[in-house]
């Protein structure tokens, strides 16, 4: 109900989800391949690296700012007064008052998911230079709707007589596939400083930064009017279906997964960049931006737009419900449509930082910033991390992240080596894991790599495959590799 309401006032498409925070957890955990992901700076200590195909990482978020339990808080079987409006939830017989739901939102509310995955990846090391080549399909969608639209949806527009109710809704999401190029190198003084360069093609694409829709009720009549400024645009195999006057009526989708796997319109480009340092004392800092890049659309494009001032006055003088408000939109809000329209499309970039020291042996202690720029919103987090430091086959982290939707979220990263077989497991919610109903924000990724030439005895004969001198964010990674100057070991107090 929630999408259909939104189609009809905001003109758009179905949503279907949007932008969310990084792994929180993984910043930390450079031991881990795909921190490199977050940080170009970050290089492997090992001569070869590689992601086991379309399994070497796959990562999945999400926020929102009210979890589904939320919704569904009251017994249908309860007492409700004769003129209360309440959202029937698809949870069988639970309800919600309108004003329970409006006092969980905020005066902008975002949600926010994403999906990674990970196709290919191999790297290189020699003493001070890490390559890597990546190849990545990567969903990116955000979606933010202030809260005075759901006020209306809610109470009607009598209790705004005299007033204007607007509504600004911003979505910005593209679906594409990733091929990336990264350096790393050890500028000396145990500073690396990092660059991956990426080549984009644009798969799907819902873009609409900036939309308002205005309600105006008159104080004697009830009539109402809307103003509108609305432009969405799109990049999706199809047909949209149109009246005589050009008017939207629907949309046939084509999407054929072939056309999608071996599209090589919508080109774009990025550039990913990071730091890192490790002082004598085993202090840790590093910093990232992300996803500073573009993506030109001019394939299976489609824009709808609306800009227009309408009075309607409806068969009864004034709106007392959801589905008079629906029938009433309906009846006024028309979409023109553009078929073939080019358009570009910014990335959404990010900054992520880092902090961390040595505490004890083995345990380090760690502080992660995480904001990204978006049409559609500011997301960000803030995680305070413990983690394990200079264990040579075992990797583990916990944290504890703040969102801009949820301040309980305890993660848990665990890694595991043996031999050349790497294994990880990340979140930054475990609760979300067993109960996602619950929660308002989550993330998820496991992924398999194999390390080769660690100093250690990776192959079936025992030979060691030669180990690289010093890793990027640390000591000597285990008793076969060549030591680092004392002033880059990990646990030195």
């Amino acid at each position: 109900m929630i999408k259909k309401i939104l189609f009809v006032f905001l003109g758009l498409i179905p949503v279907f989800g949007s932008y969310a925070q990084q792994n929180m957890t993984l910043y930390q955990m450079h031991d881990i391949l795909q921190s490199n992901s977050l940080n170009p700076s970050v290089a492997s200590d090992c001569r070869w690296n590689i992601g086991f195909p379309l399994l070497g990482n796959i990562s999945v978020a999400a926020g929102m700012p009210v979890a589904y339990n939320d919704l569904t808080v009251k017994n249908a079987a309860a007492n409700t007064t004769a003129n209360e409006t309440q959202y029937y939830a698809t949870n069988n017989s639970r309800v919600m008052s309108g004003d329970e739901l409006l006092s969980l939102l905020k005066n902008n509310n975002l949600f926010s998911a994403n999906v990674n995955v990970n196709i290919l990846t191999i790297g290189y090391r020699s003493a001070n230079t890490y390559y890597q080549f990546t190849m990545n399909d990567r969903v990116s969608l955000a979606l933010s709707v202030n809260k005075e639209p759901f006020e209306l949806l809610f109470k009607g527009n009598a209790p705004f007589a005299g007033q204007m109710v607007e509504g600004k809704f911003a979505a910005s999401g593209m679906f594409y596939r990733e091929y990336g190029m990264n350096i790393a190198h050890d500028f000396g003084d145990n500073f690396w400083f990092g660059a991956r360069a990426k080549l984009l093609f644009g798969r799907l694409s819902v873009y609409g930064p900036h939309n308002i829709a205005s309600f105006y009720t008159d104080p004697s009549t009830y009539t109402l009017t809307l103003n509108s400024d609305l432009l969405v645009r799109g990049s999706v195999p199809g047909t949209m279906k149109t009246d005589a006057k050009g008017f939207v009526t629907g949309f046939d989708s084509n999407i054929a997964i072939g056309d999608l796997v071996l599209n090589t319109g919508n080109i774009g480009g990025a550039i990913d960049l990071g730091f890192n340092k490790t002082l004598e004392n085993g202090v840790k800092i590093s910093g990232s931006i992300l996803n500073l890049g573009i993506v030109n659309w001019n394939k299976n494009t489609h824009a709808l737009n609306r800009r227009a001032s309408l009075n309607y006055t409806g068969p009864t003088p004034a709106i007392d419900s959801w589905k008079d408000l629906v029938d009433t939109l309906k009846s006024v809000v028309k979409f023109s449509y553009t078929k073939d329209e080019a358009y570009s499309q910014w990335l959404s970039p990010e900054i992520m930082f880092g902090f961390s020291a040595p505490v004890a042996d083995y345990l380090r202690l760690g502080v992660t910033g995480y904001g990204a720029f978006n049409p559609a919103g500011f997301p960000w987090a803030l995680t305070a991390t413990a983690l394990t430091d200079n264990i040579s086959n075992f990797y583990g982290a916990v944290s504890y992240t703040v969102t801009n939707n949820s301040f309980v979220n305890v993660g848990l990263g665990l890694g595991v080596k043996l031999g050349a077989f790497n294994l990880h497991v990340i979140t930054d919610n475990i609760i979300a894991t067993f109960n996602p109903l619950s929660q308002k924000y989550a993330t998820v990724q496991f992924g398999i790599n194999f390390k080769f030439g660690c100093g250690e005895n990776d192959d079936s004969s025992g030979k060691k495959m030669g180990a690289v001198p010093c890793p990027s964010y640390g000591g000597s990674k285990s008793s076969g590799a060549i030591p680092c100057p004392s002033s880059s070991r990990r646990s030195k107090r």
